[in-house]
């Protein structure tokens, strides 16, 4: 998600081959499953722009649009031709191109974390592969602060959340195809693409018995239980700089965001636990294992995992380096520092974490709308899910030790970062408690 750290929306006037898996429906490989809305499982490529940003295309009104497929978010969010003030380094939506736009006329203003922006409620038809909806509500963007938008590979926030909006009746794009359950999962080498699977990826039965369960504790958002974050052996830390070991946190799994994005008190307790990283990656080989524990499952990240290597013109990116907890003494090209960014958000299971991209690069997701749950395996090469659950146990060591030969950071262009853009519909009317 193009990361809201506070939002609210005004509405103005009226192949690794495993036992139990499904075949999946690409360009080149013909279904054999019989997916949630009978047309199959459907396999699509995110590109990859700067490791920070994952987009892919899809049909709106019969154009094609570049969008990043947000899982922290559940309203498709456009930039259009009504936009007279907007930079458009991509080809933004064009009503009068369209034979199945429907006007609505509603102005809605989403206020995110990078910038207001105002949109125009309209209903058009959305395809994604062999995947179809006819009439659906969409916004189309009319003016906005967000930098990223102005220099982005994409032209919509494709909302994929597992619920409807706030005080929304319109379907999200996952109801209208009737997908009940998706899966994605970023490749790890430098400028690799990744992939979001549209449709089931493996039986039930095989999720249940070799992947990691979580349960979705929120109404509009994927997000589940989260407790203690230490990097290195957790029974080594002492519990006081364990963030979420007493209250306990929720993570929101989210496609959308570039980093990881934590409150600043719990990124301060982590920062106590690891010896300084030196500006060149020199001493990579020397830093621990970042663990948490998710809904009772224990899941690790290497450094290179959580390291990046900041590249790009970054005195130009004044507002990216402002949401960035660990930040150098001098801006300078080609310095290593920990991929994280501050967010303060509560809700009522505790402070808000936001797991973004690097996760996605170590553990392929399933996220379900029907058992409310996400499934987790290990990303194996070209995305494939690996067991989590080996003979019932999981061996941490051993699902690292596959990825040991990268043992380099991420290179990451500071202007491309997209910040968190959870819903532009959070309720904030419970004393600034969100209601994920």
């Amino acid at each position: 998600m193009l990361l809201l750290l506070a939002s609210s929306l005004v509405a103005v006037g009226s192949s690794l081959k495993h036992t139990g898996s499904i075949s999946l429906r690409t360009s080149d490989k013909p279904s054999s499953a019989s997916g949630d809305s009978g047309v199959g499982s459907y396999r699509q490529r995110l590109r990859n722009f700067q490791n920070v940003q994952y987009y892919g295309e899809f049909l709106l009104g019969g154009q094609k649009i570049d969008g990043i497929f947000d899982s922290g978010s559940f309203e498709l969010l456009v930039r259009s031709t009504r936009c007279k003030g907007c930079a458009h380094p991509t080809s933004p939506y064009d009503r009068s191109k369209s034979n199945t736009y429907e006007k609505n006329g509603t102005i809605a203003k989403h206020v995110f974390g990078s910038g207001p922006c105002i949109s125009m409620k309209g209903y058009e038809e959305v395809s994604v592969g062999p995947f179809k909806s006819k009439g659906q509500s969409f916004f189309e963007i009319l003016a906005h602060q967000i930098q990223a938008l102005d220099t982005a590979k994409f032209a919509a926030i494709v909302g994929i959340g597992p619920n409807f909006a706030y005080g929304n009746k319109d379907k999200t794009l996952l109801m209208s195809f009737g997908v009940k359950e998706f899966s994605i999962c970023l490749q790890k080498p430098s400028n690799s693409d990744g992939y979001l699977t549209w449709g089931p990826t493996a039986k039930p039965e095989y999720k249940e018995k070799h992947y990691a369960r979580a349960e979705v504790i929120g109404k509009h958002h994927w997000v589940t239980r989260m407790n203690n974050v230490t990097f290195g052996d957790p029974k080594l830390v002492p519990s006081e700089i364990v963030p979420c070991m007493s209250e306990g946190c929720a993570a929101i799994i989210d496609s959308g965001t570039s980093l990881i994005a934590a409150p600043a008190a719990a990124l301060a307790k982590l920062s106590s636990q690891i010896k300084p990283i030196k500006e060149d990656c020199s001493n990579l080989h020397e830093l621990p294992t970042l663990h948490f524990n998710i809904d009772g499952n224990d899941f690790a990240l290497p450094p290179e995992a959580y390291v990046m290597r900041i590249t790009g013109a970054v005195m130009e990116a004044d507002s990216i380096w402002d949401i960035l907890f660990f930040k150098p003494k001098i801006r300078k090209l080609n310095v290593c520092m920990p991929a994280f960014m501050t967010i303060e958000m509560v809700s009522q299971n505790g402070p808000v974490w936001i797991l973004g991209m690097p996760f996605f690069r170590y553990y392929h997701t399933t996220f379900d709308r029907e058992l409310q749950a996400m499934h987790f395996a290990v990303a194996g090469p070209d995305c494939a899910p690996q067991p989590y659950k080996v003979n019932g146990t999981t061996d941490t060591k051993a699902l690292l030790a596959m990825d040991a030969a990268l043992k380099q950071p991420m290179e990451v262009d500071v202007r491309s970062i997209v910040p968190p853009t959870l819903s532009g519909m959070i309720d904030l009317s419970k004393s600034n408690v969100i209601d994920l």
